[in-house]
């Protein structure tokens, strides 16, 4: 592990990474910020154009995941575990696509007003985002671990809080609502939600290997 460690410190390194896994945060960050947004949104077109930058969103998170992939291809050198960049640039894209695919079932379902506990699951992602950004931000100095560590377990605890949100939330639902179809598109609307939140730990846990080899 230390003789790794010194040919690694030797030789030159594509620090660029650092940027590009900025940017794949960022658009996570965009994607949770326009999610809430969305879940506002008031009237129709207004929400159609939310949807729409969702998809942007989505597009640009593909093409730094591209960026991602064939520099790593093409590197020798890597400023951390080249397993570790592939694995935590792919988790951040998968939050964005969840965000999406969250984002298009106003559509899918022609869902017209949000189930309670929508907009807290909402607000638990756009927080995880952000523990997200902030923890990928120490990556290019590594000298804090202690706070991307920190960062992470704010993730598993939304993903944690937003798992008894989801619960509490599906027993009122299938208790009272008598409506069939009102019941199936809430209940998966609230499932998009819970399942973004357990990508959103999926980062944490990527980040957590980089801990965990740099300690």
């Amino acid at each position: 592990m230390w003789l790794d460690r010194a040919i690694k410190w030797l030789l030159p390194r594509e620090d660029h990474f650092y940027d590009l896994l900025e940017k794949g945060v960022a658009c996570t960050v965009g994607a949770g910020e326009i999610l809430i947004d969305c879940c506002r949104a008031s009237t129709e077109p207004e929400r159609a154009a939310l949807i729409q930058k969702l998809r942007d969103a989505e597009h640009a998170a593909d093409r730094v995941i591209l960026e991602v992939y064939e520099a790593l291809n093409r590197t020798f050198v890597t400023p951390l575990d080249r397993s570790d960049i592939y694995a935590l640039a792919t988790e951040l894209e998968n939050v964005v696509d969840r965000m999406n695919s969250t984002g298009s079932q106003f559509n899918v379902h022609a869902l017209a007003e949000l189930p309670e506990g929508a907009m807290e699951l909402a607000t638990f992602i756009q927080r995880a985002t952000g523990h997200m950004e902030g923890a990928v931000k120490e990556l290019r100095q590594l000298r804090n671990l202690k706070s991307i560590t920190d960062q992470c377990n704010a993730i598993h605890k939304l993903e944690s809080d937003g798992d008894r949100v989801f619960r509490e939330r599906m027993q009122a639902l299938y208790r009272n609502e008598k409506d069939a179809i009102r019941l199936i598109k809430h209940k998966e609307f609230l499932e998009e939600l819970e399942y973004t939140l357990d990508v959103c730990a999926d980062v944490a846990n990527a980040l957590e290997n980089v801990v965990i080899k740099n300690a």
